[in-house]
């Protein structure tokens, strides 16, 4: 199992790590809202400082979480990711103070968790089967937020994005011939991937030159 990461971005932030520890591949990839764009008062805005502090968790906490004890780690360690100790914000989750809003993948060997801040315009989508057809599914929306951990094999891919861009592209086949849905579901083919950089590029094709905000992906091969 290999994992490829991607993004593009316009505005917005993006925090993207990748890692392999002891044979089992590890990722996170974060991207949400500019904080000038919307910062809510009591909202911390987006530093280097607070970039450098997600990239540590990982390759500190995390990595070192799954070098102990294996790809478990990750649901063990998933409450303790969305929760903390009073007074301090997670450093990932819902609740999480990375801007004004966020949306992030968390992956070790089968397993992802996923979240989306409460109100961040932001969301998760995956590539599944349904009825024996793959589709793009939102899994996660901004209106309430949330978390959940989703089962990785090679093939899946999961995108954190903007709602609104989701719904106007990555959605919008199921309502219609289909045909721009399955053609983008075929530039998601992993198979096809060659490395990180590919996936950057596919995904700044899809996105566009319009596009506004942020896009991360993790895939697996």
């Amino acid at each position: 199992m290999e994992y490829l990461t991607g993004y593009t971005k316009q505005s917005g932030h993006v925090v993207l790590e990748k890692a392999v520890i002891k044979g089992i591949p590890a990722a996170m990839a974060v991207c949400g809202d500019l904080p000038y764009i919307c910062l809510e008062e009591g909202i911390k805005p987006v530093t280097g400082e607070s970039k450098g502090a997600l990239a540590g968790f990982f390759l500190r906490d995390f990595t070192g979480g799954i070098s102990n004890y294996g790809a478990d780690y990750l649901q063990a360690a998933v409450f303790g990711f969305s929760t903390s100790p009073a007074g301090y914000a997670p450093v990932l989750g819902p609740g999480s103070e990375f801007g004004s809003g966020a949306a992030g993948i968390l992956a070790s060997g089968e397993n992802a968790y996923v979240y989306v801040t409460e109100g961040s315009g932001m969301c998760i989508v995956r590539i599944a089967d349904v009825f024996g057809k793959k589709k793009f599914v939102k899994c996660l929306s901004p209106e309430f937020g949330g978390e959940d951990v989703i089962s990785l094999s090679a093939g899946s891919v999961l995108i954190a994005c903007p709602e609104k861009w989701a719904d106007e592209v990555l959605l919008q086949g199921e309502n219609s011939t289909g045909r721009a849905h399955e053609d983008l579901l075929t530039v998601f083919d992993v198979n096809d991937i060659s490395g990180d950089e590919s996936l950057d590029r596919r995904i700044g094709e899809i996105a566009g030159e319009d596009f506004e905000g942020c896009i991360a992906a993790l895939a697996v091969k």
